[in-house]
């Protein structure tokens, strides 16, 4: 579905593979990625992501990896995020190697923001709370806030939101 979005916003999309168990390995691999690209397209790289892969994309922007980038539903603070806790069980962020330390060094709304970032998040999301989004829009200029209706996987049942986020990149591209 991303695919056919980005073609048609004047994009080459290039996607990411990352290990989903290991937080250090997802950005490291997110970073190395990011660098590749910009060295073969210099100041021409957007993210997109969602969920995980948002909370990878605004880390690029925050790091100032990518030109800008967009997040669907991103986990922005991973020291306050509770649900995977309730979800996965009380040893989760042990299970993906994430001290409470790198919790902090990796979250988004604890890091500057470099690049503009913009965010959907469904209204109705019940993984990742609306107002993380809220709070970390509040905190930095750069971050804009969509919030749409839906839940965690809004894009998917409304397409339209892919179209109108890569549009959003493609504006800041030209």
């Amino acid at each position: 579905m991303t695919r056919r979005r980005a073609i048609a916003a004047g994009f080459i999309p290039h996607y990411l593979s990352y290990p989903l168990n290991d937080l250090s390995g997802a950005v490291l691999a997110a970073r190395e990625a990011a660098r590749k690209l910009g060295n073969r397209y210099p100041g021409r790289v957007y993210a997109y992501g969602t969920s995980a892969g948002g909370t990878l994309a605004a880390l690029l922007a925050s790091d100032g990896l990518v030109s800008a980038a967009v997040a669907k539903a991103p986990i922005s603070d991973l020291v306050g995020w509770e649900w995977p806790l309730t979800a996965y069980g009380s040893e989760y962020y042990e299970q993906i190697g994430a001290t409470l330390a790198d919790r902090y060094r990796l979250s988004p709304l604890r890091r500057p923001a470099r690049r503009p970032l913009l965010i959907l998040h469904g209204r109705g999301d019940r993984v990742v709370p609306v107002g993380m989004s809220r709070q970390y829009a509040v905190k930095f200029k750069r971050v804009r806030l969509w919030v749409v209706q839906g839940g965690h996987h809004t894009e998917r049942t409304r397409p339209v939101l892919l179209r109108r986020a890569f549009d959003w990149l493609a504006h800041l591209a030209r």
